[in-house]
């Protein structure tokens, strides 16, 4: 396989049936829009009398509903009649009236389509239609073969230096960081995360390297808050791993976003790597850092450092307000005055960014 493979596939054909327009397309079925387009066997002129009427070409209507599996005759699904006389005056007569074609079905999901249509001018027997369309029937498995290998290889390509890539990545962060996927299967984890993980008592990887708590519902709210990241492309709130005989284990999420190198005709169709960057953040993970220092770095009073570092384990608004001895609303006016100081716009972000501090400093040995 290489950067041309139904072009490569169709190679044969068209130097066989070397005077009929070989069409490789990706279009949007819905707005006619091409988001690939490469004719084969024609010079300029071909494509000069069809780019200004390709909006009225009657094709993509047959093709939202025509059997993928089999090859189609297009001219046979509408009277030549109603095609658009625009398209019949400016493009049809013009090119040996190739009021006929043969339509090959590559792939077609989410109302894209990709497909090979072959135009048969109007000289062209009956005979030699159906012997073209047989050949095509035949080649089909071939050509679609082609495409998903291509594909498959792209794909394959595309994930590979993300790993790499991830695990350098992953190895600059100060705190446990790995990758996973829609089923939490780590697919990376920098060497603080492997270190966490095989001593975590609540946290567990289990078979196919799959991150799960122990615990049934935390477990539970983990998978979800992955999906949620991967599939809305949102960041949901913190998961909270309990932890009965010291701080809480903290498991912030958010979507990875991939770029992808490959021919225009297949990056359309290819799927977005389903991944997630996990950062867990485990007070044990880290060295005590004084309260002073904390304060210091952050310019937080000693009042809000305690609360903040309640939040940091784990803690509710509510929480922190009953073990510091405080008022709810106390807690709150904290909140908020670490919130204007810090510039963040959330309880989340504060405890992201206070984690983070403290994961700065050495780890305990």
């Amino acid at each position: 396989m290489n950067e041309e493979p139904l072009e490569n596939a169709l190679k044969q054909l068209q130097t066989k049936y070397s005077e009929f327009p070989f069409a490789i397309n990706v279009q949007s079925l819905a707005d006619r829009h091409y988001d690939y387009r490469k004719v084969l066997n024609v010079g300029q002129a071909f494509h000069d009398s069809f780019a200004p009427v390709a909006q009225l070409n009657p094709l993509p209507s047959v093709l939202k509903r025509v059997d993928i599996e089999e090859p189609c005759r297009p001219h046979r699904h509408f009277r030549k009649e109603d095609i658009h006389a625009d398209y019949v005056g400016n493009f049809i007569e013009p090119n040996q009236n190739i009021d006929r074609a043969i339509t090959l079905m590559i792939d077609r999901q989410n109302g894209l389509c990709s497909y090979i249509n072959i135009s048969l001018p109007y000289a062209v027997s009956e005979n030699d239609e159906d012997q073209l369309f047989e050949e095509v029937k035949f080649l089909q498995p071939y050509f679609r073969n082609a495409f998903q290998l291509a594909l498959q290889r792209r794909m394959r390509e595309a994930v590979a230096p993300t790993k790499a890539l991830g695990k350098f990545w992953l190895e600059q962060m100060p705190f446990s960081a790995l990758v996973v996927d829609e089923n939490s299967s780590v697919q990376v984890m920098n060497g603080r995360a492997e270190k966490l993980l095989s001593k975590h008592t609540n946290l567990q990887l289990g078979r196919y390297m799959r991150l799960s708590a122990k615990a049934v519902d935390e477990a539970s709210a983990l998978e979800s808050a992955v999906r949620q990241s991967i599939y809305t492309h949102t960041l949901p709130s913190p998961v909270i791993i309990r932890n009965e005989f010291g701080p809480n284990t903290l498991v912030f999420i958010q979507p990875i976003e991939t770029q992808k190198d490959a021919p225009d005709y297949l990056s359309h169709f290819l799927a977005r790597p389903k991944y997630c960057l996990l950062m867990v953040f485990d007070p044990t993970d880290f060295a005590e850092v004084p309260d002073k220092m904390i304060s210091h770095l952050l310019n937080l009073t000693p009042k809000e450092t305690e609360v903040v570092k309640a939040l940091t384990n784990g803690a509710s608004t509510r929480d922190a307000a009953e073990q510091l001895g405080i008022s709810y609303n106390t807690a709150r006016n904290h909140i908020a005055n670490v919130s204007r100081r810090l510039d963040v716009g959330s309880q989340t972000e504060i405890v992201r960014l206070v984690m983070t501090t403290l994961s700065r400093y050495p780890w305990q040995t």
